[in-house]
Parts: structure tokens; C-alpha cells; sequence
């Protein structure tokens, strides 16, 4: 019975213990037969057979097929009958641990085969069993441990380049210093403890330097750096410690860590005084460079606005001295006209070099006179270079197509600019010379590569195609090449310079002519402008012998004017019978408006503002205004709101009305605005009468 008892006994635990096991075999150690005593049914998913004659052969072949690849080659060299038989003689388990492969995962095992206690010690058992997870472990815990052994390293490499690192546990506010220099160990802060918060701040106002104290304890509170980590997980603040009497600019930068470790707040501070004084120093010389850009710039503008103003003065005066003589004074008058004219396109460029530097720039192309438009600068640069002893000469004979399509003020613009400035460095005595040439239909141009402008390369003779004004041989709506050269037998320009010759608010510094500033804004703009016509601008310049710039321009040619057309001239336009409302806050804007308007027989009625405006238009009623002049900055009520009341009545004509804006508000955004809020058209101030009238006769 206890035998029984035993039996039943052993069996149970021996199958108890199985459970642990994905498989056991017996094996009879002189035939090599064996049987399956259990197994998992992951076990028995891989398809391996539960009997055999031969267990060391069938491990080996079918281990093969389902051992993880990277443990094979150690396996089959291991596995062996000889190896087992060896360790098995000495008393001693033969044990292997390798990963099988389930379902595409390899999972780590274990072999263990031990002899069975008989008295033939003919049978083994070996008994694999799943150590997938303690291996899985182990590896986790030596590669933690091997980070933090590396992270360690790596903290105390870091920790050099800060004056000092906490660690500090923000929910128990305890700290302790995990690196620090010795300079920072000089200032007496503690090391550790509790209270981080309160006794960094007490410490702070001690060792900060005065002029930073308020702004970091305004921050430097344990409320405000936790709201902004919790947001932010990191926050950084300069400012500077004391060492001794010598102020140290520091960056001191805190990182939120949260992990199974719980949470803990990293100070570091670093010095950055090296950088913040090289900083300093750029910013300084940066700031030296905008002063002496902005002196560079005003210098520019007084001498570019000084040109056509020192014409407008020596012909008013000249108008005054002559009052008696009339052809003197209309001559005087036209001058002044065309001087004005060009002021105000460089006033213009003066409002708009935000957007020339920013490309934002628009051109603005419409019929061009050529003939017209270099008697302009004749009229503006021959007083000047009269004024300085200078000879200037003007040749544009060779221009067969005068009626171009191109944005003439800035064509203008062009040519006084680098004129001018010839003049400028040129002394008395000297010469200037613009000379304006049509080489041909634009693209069939030859351009030389070499010698002068306008020459033909060395050995070949300078030819120049002819034909008769107004004939236009390369087609309707075609474009010809223009060049045009100022050359001046002035003191020139340095070869150093002259890369840099059409930059912005840059000079050259001459010894042969005192306190006269360089060409700055002037040629910066030209350049840009002669790129944006699709253009070119060259210069050429020796020391002592002058300077030569070309431009050389693809312009469209337009149909000569008819006599027709030539003599509907403004003076004949008649428009009486029409009244027009006058909405002008300026008393002299509004009596120049008024002497224009009636010049050409219309009644004008005149009102100080927006609102008066609009009380004048309703109670007049249905048809007696023709046409509405709106100014859009005013006191009360501006343009803008004005045209939008107006335009909210009921009654037709109230819709119908024309209203013309007529502001110094004259950018395109300007122009869009006063058209949504309303208005028919833009005029923009100071207006020309004949533009002015060319409008109104096309809304009366």
C-alpha cells in the first residue's frame, strides 16, 4: 500500500513540477530511444515528433528549424552526444540557454538533462523550460545600470561647463548641488537642503548684481518657474552674479524631469560672459553702423533734394527780377514746373524706400515723350552745372522713336540721379556729357563686348542703322534698344570702391574734394530701378581721369501724336456750367484747387470737412453737384467715412454722383482703399492741372 501510496506520489509532483517545463523527454542513454512525458501546446505547436530512435540526431535536425538563427551555429557545436555524455559522467547537468522562435518570436529557454536515480543509470530526462522573461529582465537591468553608468559620465562631462547643477525636488522643495566650480563655490551658497526657493532668493540678493536684483526675484519665484515648466517643461534667464567687484553674465536654465522616480526640477547655471560681451560689441558696432547709415542717408537726400530745389529758388528769383519781362519769366515758370515735377518723384522715393529695399515696388508705365523728357533734365542740371562752372552737353539726335510706353519719373529719376552726381564730382572747369542713342529693333541689338560704348570692337567700323521719325521697321508695338551714357572728366572713382558703387548708403571718402558725401541712396535706387525695366547699368571710372555710366534700356515705341491730339491742349477745355463741391481742409490746398478749377469755368463750392461735405451734398439735392473733389485726411470726418455716407442715401443720384479722391495719400493701397470705400477715382497731390482736367472731363 505505501508503495502505491509512493508511486501515486511521485507522479503527481513529477507532473506538478512538468507544468513549469514547455517540454519533457526521457531518453535511454544505449539506444538514444525517447519519449515525450509532456508538453505545452505552444511546445507542440512547433511540429516536432513526441518518440524517436535517435534523440541526439532528432534535436539536432529539428532544433535547427526552429532555433533563433543568431544561436544556432553555438547550438549544433554544443549540442553534442559526446558533450552531454561528459558532463553526465562527472555528476554534473548538462545545461544550455538559447531562444526557439514561436509565432515569429524568439523566446529565451533553458535545457537542462540530468541522469534519472536508478540502478542502471541507463535514462536521462531533459526538461526545456521558458526563462524568456527573468533573461528579459536581467538585460533590462544591465542596460539601465550601463545607462545610468554612461549618463553619469556624461552629467560630469556637461556639469563642466556650468558654475553649478541642482537637483530639486519641487513637491518637498529639498536640494542638493550635484556639480559645481570652484569660482561658484567662492560665492557661500549652500550645497543642500530644503527650502530651495526662499534661500536661492535670499542668496540672489546678495550676489546678483544690483542693476538684475528686482527683475529676477520678480521671476524667481517658486509659483511663477513651476507654472511656466509645467507649461514650457524648461525656462531660461540671464543675468549677472558678482565675483568680487567684476559683474559675470550667467544663464542659469531649469528642465522639468518627470519619471518613476517622481519629479524633480535640474538648475543649471552656466557662464555666458564671453558671448554677452562679444554680443555688446556687435550690437554696438551695429548701432554705429545705423547712425552712420541714417547720417549717410540724410547727407544723400539733401543733396538729391537740393538739386531741383536749388533750381525752383534761382528761377523764382529770377521770375521776381524780371516781372517786366514776360518770355523771361514764362521761361523761368516752366523751369520751376519741371524741377517741381521732379522733386516730387523723389519725395516719392523717399516715402517708398521701405518698399524699393523690401522688392515691393511697383512701376507705373504709360506714354512717354523722350524729346520731352531729356529737355526736362536739361532744364533741371544745366542751372547746376552753370552754378559750378562746369560744361554739360546733351546729344539724344540719334533718337528716332520719342513715344515710348515706360514709367517716365522713374526714367527721370534715372538720369538726374547719376547726372547729377557727375556734376557733384566734377570740378569747375571740367565737362559732363550725356549722350542718348537708339541702336535698333531690341532683338536684333548688338552689343560690344569690349572698347567703348557705343564702339565697335577694335577692327571693325561702328555702324549705326537709320531711319526716317515716325517709320517703325521692326512692326506695330515693337521695342527698341536705348542707350544712354553719362560721362564726366571728374576725380573718378577708386577701383576699391567701385564694386560697391550701387549699394546702399555707401560712400567713398575722396581726399581731392572736401565734406562732399558719396552717391548712397541715389545709385542704390537707380540700380534697382533700371533692373526692374529690365535694363542694365554699368560704370566705368579711373582716378583722376572721371567716370562713365551706360544704361541701357528695351522700351516699347508708340505712334507719333497726331496734330489732332497735340492740340487739345487743357488751356482750350471748357467746362463751365458745372459746379463742383471742394471737400478740403487746408485753406491754401483748397484756393490753389479753386483758382485751377475756375480757370477752366467751373463754379466751386468749398467745405472744411468730411462732415460739412456731406451736409453740403444732401441739402443741395438731386443734381446740383457734378462732381465731388474728396481730400482724405480731415478733421470731423476723414474721406473715406464721408463717401460711404454719401453713397448710403437712397436716391439714385446720390449713388451716381462722381466722387474723385484728391489726397497726398498716394500709394496703391491708398488708391484701392478710396475706390472700395466708394470713390470713382484717385488724383494724387500735388496734382498737375491737365491730368486734373483730363479726369474731370471724363466723368462730366
Amino acid at each position: 500500500m505505501e508503495k502505491e501510496i509512493s508511486a501515486v506520489s511521485q507522479s503527481t509532483i513529477a507532473q506538478a513540477l512538468a507544468n513549469d517545463y514547455f517540454c519533457i523527454y526521457y531518453v535511454n542513454t544505449e539506444d538514444d530511444k525517447f519519449i515525450e512525458y509532456s508538453a505545452s501546446e505552444e511546445y507542440r505547436e512547433l511540429g516536432l515528433p513526441r518518440t524517436g530512435d535517435d534523440f541526439i540526431s532528432f534535436s539536432r535536425e529539428y532544433f535547427e528549424e526552429v532555433i533563433f538563427p543568431e544561436d544556432r551555429e553555438r547550438f549544433l557545436e554544443t549540442f553534442t552526444k559526446e558533450n552531454i555524455v561528459k558532463r553526465l559522467d562527472m555528476g554534473i547537468a548538462f545545461t544550455m540557454t538559447f531562444r526557439l522562435v514561436f509565432h515569429d518570436v524568439p523566446t529565451y529557454v533553458h535545457l537542462k538533462i540530468t541522469r534519472m536515480i536508478e540502478e542502471t543509470g541507463h535514462h536521462v530526462v531533459v526538461g526545456i523550460s521558458s526563462v524568456d522573461e527573468q533573461i528579459k529582465a536581467r538585460e533590462a537591468y544591465e542596460r539601465a545600470h550601463q545607462d545610468s553608468i554612461t549618463y553619469s559620465r556624461m552629467a560630469q562631462v556637461l556639469a563642466q561647463d556650468y558654475f553649478s547643477i541642482y537637483v530639486v525636488d519641487p513637491d518637498t522643495d529639498q536640494f542638493y548641488e550635484y556639480s559645481s566650480m570652484e569660482k561658484y563655490g567662492e560665492l557661500g551658497i549652500e550645497k543642500e537642503g530644503v527650502d530651495f526657493f526662499n534661500l536661492s532668493r535670499k542668496n540672489m540678493a546678495r550676489v546678483i548684481y544690483p542693476g538684475d536684483r528686482d527683475r529676477f526675484l520678480e521671476v524667481f519665484t517658486k509659483e511663477k518657474i513651476m507654472n511656466l515648466l509645467e507649461r514650457d517643461k524648461s525656462f531660461t534667464m540671464k543675468y549677472r552674479l558678482m565675483f568680487g567687484e567684476e559683474p559675470v553674465y550667467v544663464s542659469m536654465k531649469a528642465m522639468l524631469l518627470e519619471d518613476t522616480a517622481g519629479r524633480h526640477v535640474i538648475f543649471g547655471t552656466n557662464n555666458i560672459d564671453a558671448q554677452m560681451k562679444q554680443e555688446q560689441e556687435y550690437q554696438a558696432k551695429m548701432a554705429d553702423a545705423r547712425t552712420s547709415a541714417k547720417n549717410d542717408f540724410l547727407a544723400n537726400m539733401s543733396h538729391d533734394i537740393r538739386t531741383p530745389m536749388n533750381a525752383i529758388v534761382g528761377y523764382t528769383n529770377i521770375a521776381s527780377s524780371h516781372q517786366d519781362d514776360p518770355a523771361t519769366v514764362r521761361d523761368a515758370l516752366e523751369k520751376i514746373r519741371s524741377s517741381s515735377h521732379f522733386l516730387l518723384s523723389l519725395i516719392n522715393d523717399i516715402l517708398d524706400i521701405s518698399k524699393i529695399e523690401s522688392g515691393k515696388m511697383q512701376l507705373s508705365y504709360g506714354p512717354c515723350n523722350l524729346d520731352e523728357l531729356f529737355g526736362r533734365i536739361e532744364d533741371i542740371t544745366a542751372l547746376q552745372a552753370k552754378n559750378k562752372s562746369l560744361r554739360i552737353t546733351y546729344d539724344h539726335s540719334s533718337i528716332r522713336h520719342s513715344r515710348v510706353h515706360a514709367d517716365e519719373l522713374r526714367i527721370e529719376q534715372i538720369l538726374i540721379n547719376i547726372i547729377s552726381n557727375a556734376i557733384k564730382y566734377t570740378p569747375a572747369g571740367q565737362e559732363v556729357h550725356l549722350v542718348a542713342e537708339e541702336l535698333g529693333p531690341a532683338e536684333s541689338k548688338e552689343r560690344p563686348a569690349n572698347g567703348e560704348p557705343g564702339e565697335a570692337p577694335e577692327g571693325e567700323e561702328k555702324t549705326l542703322t537709320t531711319w526716317e521719325p515716325g517709320e517703325n521697321p521692326a512692326g506695330e508695338n515693337a521695342k527698341y534698344h536705348y542707350r544712354i551714357i553719362i560721362r564726366d572728366t571728374g576725380v573718378g572713382i577708386s577701383e576699391e570702391y567701385l564694386p560697391h558703387i550701387f549699394e546702399s548708403f555707401t560712400r567713398e571718402q575722396n581726399t581731392t574734394i572736401n565734406r562732399v558725401q558719396g552717391t548712397g541712396l541715389g545709385l542704390a535706387i537707380t540700380a534697382k530701378v533700371v533692373e526692374m525695366m529690365g535694363g542694365t547699368i554699368s560704370v566705368r571710372s579711373k582716378m583722376g581721369e572721371g567716370s562713365e555710366f551706360t544704361v541701357e534700356l528695351d522700351l516699347e515705341a508708340l505712334e507719333e501724336e497726331t496734330a489732332e491730339e497735340t492740340a487739345d491742349e487743357p488751356e482750350a477745355v471748357d467746362l463751365s456750367g458745372h459746379r463742383v463741391l471742394l471737400v478740403e481742409d487746408n485753406s491754401i490746398n483748397a484756393e490753389i484747387a479753386r483758382m485751377v478749377l475756375e480757370q477752366y469755368g467751373l463754379t466751386v463750392d468749398h467745405a472744411e470737412n468730411g462732415r460739412a461735405g456731406v451736409d453740403r451734398v444732401q441739402e443741395a439735392g438731386d443734381g446740383v453737384y457734378s462732381v465731388v473733389l474728396m481730400d482724405i485726411q480731415m478733421p470731423v470726418m476723414n474721406g473715406y467715412e464721408a463717401t460711404r455716407e454719401i453713397r448710403e442715401q437712397k436716391e439714385a443720384y446720390f449713388q451716381s454722383l462722381p466722387i474723385i479722391a484728391m489726397s497726398a495719400n498716394a500709394y496703391d493701397e491708398d488708391v484701392k482703399k478710396c475706390l472700395a470705400a466708394g470713390m470713382n477715382a484717385h488724383i494724387a497731390k500735388p496734382f498737375q492741372p491737365e491730368e486734373l482736367v483730363k479726369l474731370l472731363k471724363k466723368y462730366l
